[in-house]
């Protein structure tokens, strides 16, 4: 078994239930699933809410389906075509912008594959919602406005658990860096009941401790590395790669090489840190987090119950198809 088979394999632990039997889904996103109203509010804490989706496991995974197909897309999308022309090499800073938003948004398909949910919720939805709940229980469950993150109670199954984030002024794309280090750290553990002390299950969690450590290196305790390299490009224009361009042309051709990696076969032999280019990591860290999402999306199409027309099939693999784009990723 290879790293990427053993990460899918701990991620299938925190499946939603019935998410491999969802083919095309009935509800757009989450949110549109928790305005059907389709569940029971149940008493909590004023400020958040506890619903019970016994009997409507199928439509919480329904809704999450919706969300890794587009967030999987999305990735996908970003690193397509990313890497400029030869003619201009120099020119990485939107090659780099996208390869940023192509690792965003594939940990926010690995968190929903992971049954873990950030969404923001519109005062519009939260007056809904509220509404909706207050006929439940008598009285407004008093949702506001912002980040919010909806899992399984780890008590009771049939419980989702709907709590706002973000409170002491870190924006979404902190907050899903906390989250995504949690559960590297949780999938650590999983691999460790499950596989014990195999090779692969020590490549695979020391795969995943370098992720976190470069993740969180020059201060960025809470994983957003990536986020403050963005930033600096981005909005600094910092690192000389926008024009006039001066970062010296055998750098540049270095991160060019990585750029196209995404699509090749997983290399777990990646050290990040032990390049003097910072952008060679950030290139990697895409590759590697991209990789993880493809081998746990081809999980859920080869463990699907609907025949080839898994939601996975249809959607994020047929993009790939579409545009050519044949995966090589490791198999058990």
């Amino acid at each position: 078994m290879a790293v990427d088979y053993i990460f899918a394999d701990a991620l299938r632990h925190n499946w939603p239930k019935g998410l491999n039997g969802i083919g095309k889904p009935k509800f757009e996103n989450v949110e549109s699933w928790l305005i059907s109203g389709a569940y029971i509010w149940l008493a909590s804490p004023s400020g958040r809410a506890t619903i019970s989706i016994r009997g409507a496991e199928n439509d919480w995974a329904n809704g999450l389906a919706s969300e890794i197909s587009r967030f999987s897309c999305a990735a996908y999308e970003s690193l397509l075509d990313s890497a400029p022309p030869k003619a201009a090499q120099r020119s990485l800073g939107w090659s780099l912008v996208r390869h940023y938003y192509a690792t965003f948004y594939s940990i926010h398909a690995i968190l929903r594959i992971a049954g873990k949910s950030l969404n923001y919720f519109p005062s519009p939805m939260v007056k809904r919602l509220n509404q909706l709940g207050g006929q439940y229980l008598g009285a407004s469950p008093q949702l506001n406005s912002g980040l919010h993150l909806l899992e399984i109670d780890p008590i009771n199954s049939t419980r989702l658990n709907i709590t706002p984030i973000g409170g002491n002024g870190g924006g979404s794309h902190e907050e899903m860096w906390k989250l995504f280090l949690k559960l590297l750290r949780d999938l650590e553990n999983q691999i460790l009941l499950s596989q014990g002390q195999s090779q692969v299950a020590q490549d695979t969690i020391n795969l995943t401790k370098n992720l976190r450590e470069i993740l969180c290196s020059q201060g960025n305790n809470n994983g957003a590395w990536t986020s403050t390299i963005r930033n600096a490009i981005n909005y600094r224009h910092e690192y000389g790669v926008w024009y006039p361009y001066n970062k010296p042309n055998r750098q540049s051709a270095e991160v060019t090489a990585h750029l196209s990696q995404w699509s090749r076969f997983f290399d777990p032999s990646i050290e990040f840190g032990r390049n003097k280019d910072h952008l060679v990591d950030f290139v990697d860290v895409s590759t590697i987090v991209t990789q993880l999402m493809t081998g746990a999306l081809l999980d859920i199409s080869k463990r699907s119950t609907v025949n080839g027309k898994c939601f996975v099939d249809l959607y994020p693999f047929k993009l790939l198809k579409q545009r050519q784009i044949q995966l090589k990723i490791s198999k058990a």
